[in-house]
């Protein structure tokens, strides 16, 4: 084993059942893009399909894999879909984004003239973070051309927030205002989401007819700022991925000698270093080296030099009697310590959703719900 992700199903659909009950009524979708934020898409989406009332992704091959694994929940692409891939996405039954009135709009409703049916979209506004979105202005006179439009069915309106992981925020009551007037002659029935995880936690009034939760699902905080708020309020999340690895090799050095590439870390005292075989090709961030800890035999222990792209090392000095093929875990619970990806993450000047969601695809995974 050069390293194994363990991801528990139970943890996440108990999460997504909390956070459902959470913005009741708003519907819940659970966002699994970015392969379940590295979780895994297909095992995850299968877990969270009873619990939610959609799934999100981001491009069309995860709303076809979600189809082709046999999960018939609904699925909205939030992001854009090349012409080409049109066809596939409509196949799947799966809803489609827009943002304009013009090339993309005709396209899409091309696709759909061709497939003879309908395709199921969602209207997307930007109301302050200057990605995909239809001006404020604009949108009024666009959403009245897609509901004119035969071939197209107006599935749900939407925005992102930019600064919903902060109490004192008051972008975000501009941003709601906004939306809240670009959509006020939306038909009766249509879907109106803009909260995400944290502006479902922070902001109630963000949360409208559906919320779109990804990181929470998962067991990791937006912010610090939501977990305090939260935990107040008697809502806990579990965390769902364990990261664990094994020490390969094992170095008794004196003092004064440096380890790894560029020499950045220098043992203060005769050290032993443990070789681990996983580093940034595996998702370990190259500058967790001298910021970051891992956990042997329950105990924490520093990452020392620069991660390799396929090793890193640990200083195992204070940890007795500790040999090669000994357990290392990067995130989860070693008796009673533990190391989360919010840990991490810190240790390595990043967020949360860039440690999990770059975890590889080819590290391996086991699946268990408890």
């Amino acid at each position: 084993m050069i390293a194994e992700l363990t991801v528990d199903l139970g943890a996440i659909a108990r999460n997504a059942s909390a956070l459902a009950r959470l913005v009741a009524p708003a519907r819940l979708t659970a966002v699994v893009k970015a392969n379940a934020y590295g979780h895994g898409l297909v095992p995850v989406a299968r877990a969270l399909a009873p619990h939610v009332a959609r799934l999100g992704v981001y491009a069309a091959e995860e709303a076809v894999a979600l189809r082709d694994a046999g999960i018939e929940a609904p699925v909205h692409v939030f992001g854009p879909v090349p012409p080409g891939e049109l066809d596939a996405v409509l196949a799947a039954n799966a809803e489609l984004t827009l943002w304009d009135r013009d090339l993309y709009a005709r396209q899409v409703a091309s696709a759909a003239r061709r497939r003879r049916g309908r395709a199921a979209v969602h209207a997307k506004i930007d109301t302050g973070v200057v990605r995909l979105g239809l001006p404020p202005t604009e949108a009024p006179a666009a959403l009245r051309a897609y509901a004119a439009t035969p071939e197209l069915e107006l599935a749900g309106v939407f925005s992102h927030l930019a600064a919903a992981e902060e109490l004192d925020s008051p972008f975000t009551q501009q941003q709601l205002a906004r939306f809240l007037a670009a959509t006020a002659g939306v038909a009766p029935g249509v879907p109106r989401h803009i909260a995400a995880t944290a502006a479902a936690m922070l902001w109630p009034e963000t949360r409208l007819d559906a919320v779109r939760c990804g990181i929470g699902i998962y067991g990791i905080w937006p912010s610090a700022e939501t977990r305090r708020k939260m935990n107040g309020d008697g809502l806990d999340l579990e965390p769902a991925l364990s990261w664990t690895t094994r020490i390969v090799a094992l170095h008794e050095i004196e003092a004064g000698t440096t380890v790894g590439y560029g020499r950045t870390w220098t043992a203060q005292r005769p050290s032993r270093i443990a070789t681990l075989p996983i580093g940034y090709a595996e998702g370990l961030p190259r500058n967790a080296g001298n910021a970051a800890h891992a956990l042997v035999s329950g105990r924490r222990v520093p990452l020392v030099g620069r991660v390799c792209m396929d090793m890193a090392f640990l200083d195992v000095t204070d940890v007795p009697a500790v040999d090669a093929g000994a357990a290392v875990t990067l995130i989860g619970a070693d008796g009673e310590q533990r190391i989360t990806a919010e840990d991490l993450a810190a240790a390595c000047g990043t967020i949360a959703y860039e440690i999990v969601a770059r975890l590889p695809a080819h590290v391996p995974r086991t699946y268990h719900a408890s």
